[in-house]
């Protein structure tokens, strides 16, 4: 740099005075020094007396115009990197502290989500004036009292693949015949009943038909259920042979041979399939409460049974009708007993939140534990060991 300064200088000088090239070296020496040795420039110019006042002012004036031009670049240059620096310091501070938050004490609250910020206003508003079935038959426009039965025939086609894979199924090495077996010769036998063989079953060549489904009212308030009749002629047989003991006046004394066939010529009638919600507590339960689907069927049902019974060992009587009236009898209690409404049978509803429930209610416990035992207090002797 001091070599460009020189030149430059010393070009300039020799323009204006053409007669000062000698004195080029000296000024290149007084230049020198004036950076390197100060205290050299009042030798010199005290030594090289011959140098005129003008030259010496102008070299002066020289010299400092371009100190201060180098001074003025280098005050530019670090304005420019603190103003950039100012500006990236205070947007970092903006979001540090408008968007951010310290991570240690960040505390568990409410966070709206999108969708309930300004419709649910008006939808929790039209929802608590309305009963819930009203409700969900005017956002599905649908009239409970005008809309004609439909059709569920795709209902009736899946329904009839599945039971036929069941049958396709059941006769692979005889194994429904076993398995009826023994679920009749499980548990617990009266004393006076022998074991129970499997002689015939037989599941039919037919399928149910639904049909004219609808939706009514149910008798909770705001409830609905869906109303399907169905209908299935067919013959379902079921053949069985067994033994009547007799323990008088001795333990098997003697034994009846009984023998029945027993087949469902019709069945129809009108199901009913009900969604049954939890009630509403004030309290929260240990347990969810169960969510489930409730199926039953009303009391003007059609069961058409034909037995046929054989009893006796050398002297057979064939097809009592007090036997007959009797299983029939029984079968259909059975049916009204567990399946005609009120009484219903329950498929229970996967709850999705369950094993999350779960996980809390034992964070929560393992919380309360802990807090128990940094509470209690110790006892006299481990608290001073």
């Amino acid at each position: 740099m001091l070599v460009a300064v020189y030149q430059l200088t010393s070009h300039n000088i020799f323009i204006a005075y053409p007669s000062l090239f000698f004195y080029k070296n000296l000024f290149f020496y007084y230049f020198f020094f004036h950076f390197e040795f100060p205290h050299q420039v009042t030798l010199m110019e005290t030594t090289h007396s011959g140098i005129t006042p003008q030259v010496l002012d102008y070299i002066r004036e020289t010299l400092h115009d371009h100190a201060c031009s180098h001074n003025s670049a280098i005050s530019f240059f670090q304005g420019f990197v603190l103003g950039q620096l100012s500006v990236i310091t205070i947007v970092i501070l903006a979001l540090r502290y408008l968007l951010m938050e310290d991570v240690k004490g960040v505390k568990k609250r409410y966070i709206p989500s999108r969708l309930s910020a300004s419709p649910p206003s008006r939808v929790n508003a039209t929802a608590a004036s309305q009963l819930p079935a009203a409700y969900i038959t005017q956002k599905t426009y649908y009239d409970v009292v005008h809309h004609p039965p439909e059709s569920t025939d795709w209902v009736n086609v899946l329904i009839a693949q599945a039971i036929m894979q069941y049958r396709d199924d059941a006769k692979i090495n005889h194994r429904l015949i076993l398995a009826v077996d023994e679920v009749l010769n499980g548990g617990v036998r009266p004393s006076f009943l022998g074991p129970i063989h499997v002689t015939e079953l037989n599941l039919g060549e037919e399928f149910p038909i639904f049909s004219s489904a609808r939706i009514r009212p149910s008798d909770d308030i705001g409830s609905m259920r869906a109303e399907i009749d169905f209908e299935y002629n067919d013959q379902i047989t079921l053949g069985i042979e067994t033994q009547l003991i007799l323990n008088w006046p001795r333990q098997a004394f003697a034994a009846l041979p009984v023998s029945l066939v027993l087949s469902v010529v019709k069945f129809s009638g009108t199901l009913t399939i009900e969604l049954i919600n939890p009630p509403e507590t004030t309290t929260k339960p240990e347990r969810p409460l169960e969510r489930y689907i409730a199926i039953s069927s009303y009391s003007d049902f059609v069961l058409d049974l034909n037995v046929r019974s054989l009893i006796g060992s050398r002297t057979k009587l064939e097809d009592i009708p007090k036997l007959t009236d009797l299983i029939t009898s029984k079968l259909r209690s059975l049916y009204i007993d567990r399946l005609v409404y009120p009484t219903f049978v329950k498929v229970k509803v996967p709850n999705v939140w369950e094993e999350r429930d779960r996980r809390t209610r034992e964070h929560e416990t393992e919380q309360a534990k802990d807090t128990t035992e940094s509470v209690s207090p110790k006892p006299f002797g481990e608290k001073y060991a």
